[in-house]
Parts: C-alpha cells; sequence; structure tokens
C-alpha cells in the first residue's frame, strides 16, 4: 500500500525579494535542476523547438517584460537562479512551460507541424468557486500538468517581516506561484486555455503573484486587464465579496463570469464564442468531460464547505479521465497528464486545505494565516 504523501511548506521572511529567492533556490536546488531538465526536453521533444539554444533565447526574451512589469519579482527569480544554480532562462521554461508551448511558430522563425504540437500533454485543471458556503465562499482548482510535474509540487508562505503581507501560493520547485490566496482575502485560481495568439508576454506565475498583491478581486481584474499576458489562461478570482471569471488569450480578455451569489465552474476551453475563434483545443483535451463532470458532481453532492469541494475535486467519477485525473492510466504512460495537486481556499477565515497527488490517496493539509486581514466568520 502506498504511503500517503503529505505536501511540503516553506516560508520565507525575508524583506527583500532576491534574497527570498535565494533561500527558494538553496533549499531545493537539485529540485529545480531536475525540473529545469524535465520541462526543457518536453519542449525539445513535443513542441517543435529545434535546440536547446532556440528554447533559452526565447525564453530570455522575456525577462525585459518581467523587469518592466513585475520588478521585485524579477529580483526574486533572479534569486532563486542564483540560489539554485541555474540560468534565468531556464527558469522562464521552468515558470512559463505551458505558455511557451503556445507561442505562435511566427515567434519560432519556422513552420512546426501541427501534428508536434500538444501531442500527450493537453494539461488541463478544474475550477470551481462555492457561494454562501456553511463557512462563506470557497475557491478550489485541481492542477493537471503532465506527471512528471508532481514530484515538485510545493506550498510556498510569504510573509515578510515588515508590513502585513501574507500569502500561501501552490506552486513547484522554482516556481513564483501557480494559485493562491492572499492575507487580504484575494484568492486566484487560473486555468490553461488552448489560444492561438501568443506572445513575448509576462511569465504566468508572475501574474499570479502580482494580482494576490492587490487588496480585492475588483482591483486585480482592473490591474490584470492592463497585463500584457504571454498565453491563454482563465482566471478566477474572489474575496468573499466579490467573484471574477476572466477568460483570457494573450490579447484579448472577457468577463464570463461574475458574481460572487452564484456557482462557477470552468475546465479548459473557452465559454466565449469570439475568443473561441482564437482556440484550438487538442483531440486529447479532457477539457468537456471535465466540465460535464463538475457540472453534475455539483448538483449531486452540492458542496457546503473546503472540505466538501475538496470530496468533489478528488472525484474519481469516471476514472481515469475523471476530475482527480490518472490520464496516463488510460494511455499506458504514467507521465502523461494528471492532476499533480489540489488547493482550496476558504475566502472567510482564510482556512487552504492543499496536497500534491491524488487527492484521495494524499489527504489535504489544513494550513491558516496569523495575519488574516480578510472576512471573518462572526461578520457574515
Amino acid at each position: 500500500m502506498t504511503t500517503p504523501m503529505r505536501i511540503e511548506l516553506a516560508e520565507f521572511e525575508q524583506d527583500d525579494p532576491g534574497a527570498r529567492g535565494e533561500a527558494h533556490g538553496e533549499l531545493w536546488r537539485s529540485q529545480i535542476h531536475e525540473l529545469c531538465a524535465i520541462r526543457g526536453e518536453l519542449l525539445l521533444r513535443h513542441d517543435g523547438f529545434t535546440s536547446a539554444s532556440q528554447i533559452d533565447e526565447l525564453a530570455a526574451r522575456h525577462l525585459p517584460v518581467l523587469a518592466a512589469e513585475a520588478p521585485a519579482l524579477a529580483l526574486e527569480l533572479a534569486g532563486i537562479a542564483r540560489g539554485a544554480g541555474v540560468t534565468l532562462a531556464q527558469l522562464v521554461v521552468l515558470n512559463h512551460y505551458t505558455d511557451l508551448r503556445e507561442l505562435p511558430a511566427a515567434l519560432r522563425d519556422e513552420a512546426v507541424p501541427i501534428d508536434r504540437l500538444r501531442s500527450d500533454d493537453p494539461g488541463g485543471c478544474t475550477a470551481v468557486y462555492l457561494p454562501g458556503a456553511a463557512r462563506g465562499p470557497v475557491l478550489g482548482q485541481t492542477w493537471d500538468t503532465h506527471g512528471s510535474a508532481w514530484p515538485y509540487v510545493r506550498l510556498l508562505r510569504i510573509r515578510p517581516r515588515s508590513g502585513d503581507e501574507e500569502v500561501l501560493c501552490f506552486t513547484l520547485t522554482g516556481c513564483l506561484g501557480l494559485m493562491g490566496v492572499a492575507a487580504s482575502g484575494l484568492a486566484i485560481t487560473t486555468n490553461n486555455l488552448f489560444t492561438t495568439d501568443g506572445r513575448i508576454g509576462l511569465l504566468s506565475s508572475a501574474v499570479v503573484r502580482t494580482l494576490l498583491v492587490e487588496p480585492s478581486a475588483a482591483t486585480a481584474r482592473v490591474r490584470l486587464a492592463r497585463m500584457p499576458l504571454g498565453g491563454g489562461h482563465n482566471f478566477m478570482l474572489a474575496d468573499g465579496r466579490d467573484f471574477f471569471g476572466i477568460e483570457c488569450s494573450a490579447r484579448l480578455q472577457v468577463l464570463m463570469q461574475s458574481g460572487a451569489g452564484a456557482a462557477h465552474l470552468h475546465t479548459d476551453h473557452c465559454f466565449d464564442p469570439v475568443l473561441r475563434q482564437r482556440e484550438r483545443v487538442p483531440a486529447s483535451s479532457t477539457s468537456f468531460r471535465r466540465m460535464e463532470l463538475a457540472t453534475t458532481l455539483y448538483v449531486q453532492q452540492r458542496p457546503r464547505d473546503a472540505a466538501g469541494l475538496w470530496a468533489l475535486l478528488a472525484s474519481h467519477e469516471g476514472h481515469p479521465r475523471s476530475l482527480c485525473s490518472h490520464g496516463g492510466e488510460a494511455s499506458g504512460d504514467a507521465a502523461a497528464s494528471r492532476t499533480c495537486g489540489v488547493m482550496v481556499m476558504n475566502l472567510v477565515g482564510g482556512e487552504v486545505l492543499a496536497g500534491a497527488g491524488c487527492a484521495q490517496a494524499n489527504p489535504p493539509r489544513q494550513l491558516g494565516f496569523t495575519r488574516w486581514r480578510g472576512l471573518e466568520e462572526n461578520i457574515r
């Protein structure tokens, strides 16, 4: 019998972002080296790139955007590179892997055969917002990607000694953040969308961290509208008072879901008809199937709290193409896209449930905040 795996948490209290990055890089040096190599090899093997130097050159073109849009995060990323002993270009690949895969052939100065794109790693996530739960609204998501990533899933708590900032992020070793919640009460999830207008833009992990600095979902929505995104994503922004679900290609953003009083679900395909014209969902994607499953399970289970949402996202209904995905078991490829972790965030009180790997085999770790400034149960 496999021993359940408890997701690892690292806490960083440095005020200086470069020093914080160095501590991150030093802590997970060997894992960062491994994941950089894995993701570089995946790009070479499946996504039309012809050489490691070509990948490095394209990755490096994202660094000026990061420096201009998020200078503190540029310093943090540089610190991770120093601490881990890897190049900044390698870290861009690690942090921005899905968006790099979606860059059009024109940016690579070559014609890439369509059958070399997205061949066995369609990725995918299922995100759900619960309104009016027993302890207040809850936001959660599975994080599905190439199965090689799951041993590198971690949690980051960033709590600088000065000020009142505190952020809890689901992430990978070497990555700035994939989804998370801040002490302000703002929580963010993000699903990949298979849009076709990719460009050199802000690292997707830096988008998440930049938005989490905002004081509310409303201000985060305004900030997102000004960001030069690199690829397609659906963002759920919620703070217990407001909810916004925004479908984005690199060049177009559409508010598709709103209102904190209704349930909202999303997988990895566009709802907006205009954005669908910029979309090319791979045949191997389970997005439509997962949307159907999530909607059915929501109606059947009517989850009322964070534990209920965890149980929904952990469902093996339709296994292996379930919400807690085990797609590799269907294809015979253990490294194919699968659920590599889950995060569920209570927007009242700040309780977080998070885990790595299968959400049934690995029970969630429960965490809270020491600087929570969001809604509390007694004011609802």
